[in-house]
């Protein structure tokens, strides 16, 4: 008697355990990795600074670099992207050297419009492609002199 209520517990118990799982949801693998990145300020600069040392590393195609996002305006309404160029390695000729110029400010233009879920007619008009002279980088590190400009569909030299 003693075994038969024992073996009857038993397969009850196993029965629940199985109705109880049965029940349960898998959990996705990468659940735990949605909630809100726990990130410090000295590490956002230290990712940033990797990020800026592997861009800068990359070696310049036809005397122009890799675009990054420098800046949003104060007042949200522009994105700033900056690329670094070496006039002495840019084409020599003019439309050469403008179509290069062109067709990085437009691959810029569009990998920030499609991260942004911007048209590309309008953010000719949110974006602006900056083109900066590694050489007037090197007189004056501070330097803000823009060497060419994209903006609003055109490119403009200075």
């Amino acid at each position: 008697m003693k075994i038969s209520i024992a073996l009857l517990a038993l397969v009850v118990s196993s029965l629940s355990l199985v109705l109880q799982l049965k029940g349960q949801k898998p959990v996705p693998p990468l659940e735990k990795f949605m909630i809100p990145a726990q990130v410090t300020e000295l590490e956002h600069r230290m990712e940033r600074a990797n990020i800026n040392m592997t861009r800068d590393s990359i070696v310049m195609s036809k005397g122009i670099g890799v675009p990054f996002v420098r800046e949003i305006t104060s007042d949200h309404q522009h994105v700033i992207v900056r690329t670094i160029v070496s006039e002495k390695n840019l084409p020599q000729g003019y439309d050469e050297r403008k179509n290069e110029l062109l067709g990085t400010a437009q691959m810029a233009l569009a990998d920030v419009s499609a991260e942004l879920d911007l048209k590309y007619s309008s953010a000719t008009k949110v974006v602006t492609v900056q083109f900066i002279t590694i050489e007037d980088m090197a007189k004056n590190p501070d330097s803000d002199k823009i060497y060419a400009e994209f903006r609003s569909g055109e490119l403009t030299f200075h």
